[in-house]
């Protein structure tokens, strides 16, 4: 041990001693491990890192769904939950939670966020104490309840600059006044991981801040409302298991109290998603994979990086050869010089590692600044390192280490020391000429791997190019949308439509804009309607292709069709009389709907059964106007879906979209747009405004194709550039150390093209075997991608071509070079100087 220090040193001294190998190496290191440690800061803050809860084991997710159609779940009233936390053996706390869109009002301007209302034991039961303040009450958690209190969360309160007395001020939510009673503990996100709630509010304020995308909002003691999504805390030692077991007891027993809403029903528990809020059990491994596969092709960089410093260890240390032999010869142990050479790549690669880190915190801002720009909501992720990124480090460290010391440490080992004394070549096994060298061995590592990440970047930027050249089945050129959501100012139903009517006209009037109308989503936006239909005439109760179908819904004015370009097949849009309250209701499907609903008939004229969420109660029966052609509103996943589209005015929804179809769309248009919504109403809050082209290039969908490209295109560039280097190194070596065979060759008669010719060739040879082997590696990756890609497969051959074409083009390059110099060799100063 008492060698340590000392090794330390001498360590550091040859570090500044070879300034130029040291910053070569340190600047490999720090890519490779820089590039590891961000994706490991993204995979911790998401994955690994413990959520603030006490033993989180105990935290599950409690689940409705039917027991004769297990696939189909469903949240829970009010009066379950209740029921169920008087009626149960297995929950020592049971608690729900229900995520609503809010607007708050600061200084005179209105912004969407997220607020999570919640029971009076929400905090309790996830053992989370507040920071500041106090929780909710009993008697503010009582449905109807309307006692505006609030909980805002840490962030928010250091977001606000830390007052001490920020409780008791007031804030402004959907127009109403709210007391802050509360802060929550900081880090506290609940139950997820990626999403962090600015505000808590109590249950009993459901029926004021409570968003139905389904339709209008009932109120939460209507025993038919199903919003919450309850968490328990199960009894300490009791399994998933017993637990399900448990609850077979309590199903039967309110299947027998409430009939009528409990038939059939079956309650489980399951993990707790870390990335969704869901009625449903979620695997996160789907999430998880994409972290997990980009954390993987890093790690493969930092391979790169590590072999690349291997091979100028082992050109030093051929250049430290007779001082390593003159040691051993004075009694040096070949394992005290093995552990002097450990340690001073381990010195080495903790000051990569450092500039790794840098490197790590940075990458993770900009990714995070990115996301910030398509999210309009605050993301629960910090880019600062924690102990685990900093552990982690310093296990790739001594990973890098080992690395990049063990070809060195075996050269050592196998040293002649009498003949390395007098040669100072053959007591290290230079092998010149030699194909399977530890050298050639090394570098082409590095090319396959290079290959196959080149591979990868090429497939996600294929994709990615795929993705932003999609034809949706609407015109993106000549639209733009609006969007408004008047709840968050305070208006309820009936202002709210006459809100919408005047803005419709207000727009219409604007020079420019050809024509208006409504649309509840957004193609390619964050959120969807989906709504369960089937034929009217299907018997009651039957399921199957033919007679059932779960279609993505819209919600839709007249003109809607016409503005987005969107063409009728058959039957007609609606008129305006038909988007009234008490109109006949009537229905416009697209063109998948009609072929699997009626695939042998005409759907003009027939009536569809409309079930919300799911649901056997509220049936609506609607007759089909019009069939309209198919459009895509999403990039991953099938390309089309089915669609049914309801008139606004038989359902409503606060929050809707103005589509605009108009002959311009530049700056002073939408600057126009903006301020004719705030003549209406200077409150309102306009919370999207943009061309439907600017939209889709702000998508979250596209950011995520996007910069997955970009990543892969960052460590494909980065391992491409570090091979070469390696390439290079390798070939300018085998020149210097070859001279005196190319000065008895050119003395023989060989012409300078000869020597030229013959350096190449075997850099050629070396990088073609290498990249044999990285195409093998790049079909396997490919097959692992193809779930991540939009609409290609995992092997593509124009893109395994143009990836190896331009491998060989710079190998070229990389052995090019150092051949030039060999030709240029003097045969009889290469004598004179061996």
């Amino acid at each position: 041990m008492s060698s340590i220090p000392q090794n330390v040193r001498f360590s550091i001294r040859m570090i500044f001693r070879q300034p130029a190998f040291s910053l070569a190496a340190l600047v490999a290191l720090g890519l490779g491990i820089g590039g590891t440690s961000a994706m490991f800061t993204v995979l911790n803050g998401l994955v690994l890192k413990p959520l603030l809860i006490a033993q989180p084991g105990e935290v599950v997710g409690v689940y409705s769904r039917n027991a004769l159609r297990p696939g189909e779940y469903r949240g829970f009233s009010y009066a379950e939950l209740e029921d169920l936390r008087e009626h149960n053996s297995v929950f020592s706390s049971l608690t729900a939670n229900d995520l609503a869109l809010v607007g708050l009002t600061e200084d005179n301007r209105t912004r969407r966020t997220f607020a999570n209302l919640v029971p009076a034991n929400y905090f309790d039961t996830f053992g989370a104490p507040l920071f500041r303040g106090r929780p909710f009450s009993a008697a503010e958690e009582k449905p109807g309840a309307q006692i505006p209190s609030a909980i805002v969360s840490y962030a928010y309160w250091k977001k606000r600059g830390s007052p001490p007395d920020l409780l008791g001020h007031e804030l402004q939510i959907n127009g109403h006044i709210y007391s802050i009673i509360g802060i929550t503990a900081q880090g506290f996100t609940g139950a997820t991981a990626a999403l962090s709630p600015e505000l808590y509010l109590p249950m009993g304020m459901y029926d004021s801040v409570s968003n139905d995308f389904e339709g209008k909002v009932r109120p939460l003691d209507d025993p038919t409302n199903h919003p919450l999504l309850p968490i328990a805390r199960l009894n300490h030692g009791l399994s998933l298991e017993a637990a399900n077991a448990g609850l077979v007891d309590s199903a039967r027993r309110m299947a027998s109290a409430y009939p009528a809403e409990e038939k059939d029903r079956q309650f489980i528990v399951a993990p707790l998603s870390r990335f969704s809020v869901s009625t449903s059990p979620q695997n996160d491994q789907s999430a998880t994979f994409p972290i997990v596969l980009l954390m993987g092709m890093a790690g493969i960089v930092l391979v790169i990086a590590s072999l690349n410093v291997a091979n100028m260890m082992l050109a030093r240390a051929t250049a430290r050869r007779r001082e390593t032999a003159v040691r051993m010869a004075l009694g040096a142990r070949r394992s005290s010089i093995v552990q002097q050479l450990f340690t001073e790549g381990m010195v080495l690669s903790l000051a990569g590692g450092a500039l790794g880190l840098f490197l790590s915190y940075a990458g993770c801002r900009l990714l995070l600044s990115s996301m910030a720009a398509v999210s309009p909501f605050d993301l629960a992720f910090s880019a600062a390192p924690d102990w685990r990124v900093v552990a982690a480090t310093a296990v790739f460290c001594t990973f890098s280490a080992l690395i990049f010391t063990l070809a060195p440490a075996r050269s050592f080992a196998e040293a002649e020391i009498v003949s390395a004394i007098k040669t100072g070549e053959a007591g290290l096994n230079v092998a010149a000429g030699r194909f399977f060298t530890r050298r050639n061995l090394l570098v082409a590592s590095q090319i396959s791997l290079s290959l196959m990440l080149l591979t990868a970047a090429g497939l996600f930027l294929q994709s990615s190019l795929r993705a932003a050249r999609v034809q949706p089945g609407f015109d993106l050129q000549n639209t733009l949308v609006l969007e408004v959501d008047p709840r968050l100012a305070g208006y309820d139903e009936m202002r709210g439509r006459q809100l919408y009517a005047t803005l419709l006209q207000r727009m219409r009037e604007l020079p420019g804009v050809q024509s208006a109308a409504l649309g509840a989503t957004v193609p390619f936006g964050m959120f969807e309607l989906d709504r369960s239909v089937q034929r009217a005439d299907a018997p009651d109760g039957k399921t199957g292709t033919a007679n059932q179908l779960w279609c993505r819904s819209n919600i839709v004015s007249a003109g809607y069709f016409t503005v987005l370009g969107i063409p009728m097949l058959e039957g007609r849009e609606f008129r305006g009389d038909e988007t009234q309250p008490k109109a006949a209701p009537v229905v416009v499907i697209d063109q998948l709907t009609a072929r699997r609903l009626w695939p042998n008939g005409n759907a003009i004229g027939q009536h569809l059964t409309l079930l919300p969420d799911g649901q056997t109660h509220g049936i609506t029966q609607a007759e089909v106007i019009g069939v309209a052609g198919s459009i895509q509103e999403s990039i991953f996943g099938e390309a089309l879906q089915p669609h049914v589209y309801l008139p606004f005015g038989q359902e409503y929804q606060s929050d809707m979209n103005i589509h605009l179809r108009a002959g311009r769309h530049d700056a002073k248009l939408l600057e126009d747009i903006r301020r004719r919504a705030y003549e209406v109403d200077p409150r309102l809050p306009v919370l999207a405004l943009n061309t439907m082209t600017s939209h889709l290039e702000s998508s979250v969908e596209l950011w995520l194709v996007r910069t997955g490209a970009r990543l892969f295109l960052v460590f494909g560039a980065t391992a491409l550039v570090l091979a070469m280097v390696g390439l290079y190194g390798l070939r300018a070596y085998m020149v210097a150390r070859r001279t005196r065979e190319i000065g008895i060759r050119m003395a023989l008669g060989a012409r300078p093209g000869d020597a030229q010719w013959l350096f190449l060739k075997e850099g050629m040879v070396l990088m073609s075997a290498a990249a044999a082997v990285g195409l093998l590696l790049s079909a396997l990756v490919g097959r692992l991608l193809a779930s991540l890609l939009y609409r290609m497969s995992g092997f593509d051959l124009p893109v395994l071509a143009g990836c190896t074409a331009a491998l060989a083009a710079v190998s070229l390059l990389a052995c090019y070079i150092p051949a030039l110099k060999a030709s240029h060799v003097d045969p009889m100063v290469a004598l004179r100087q061996e």
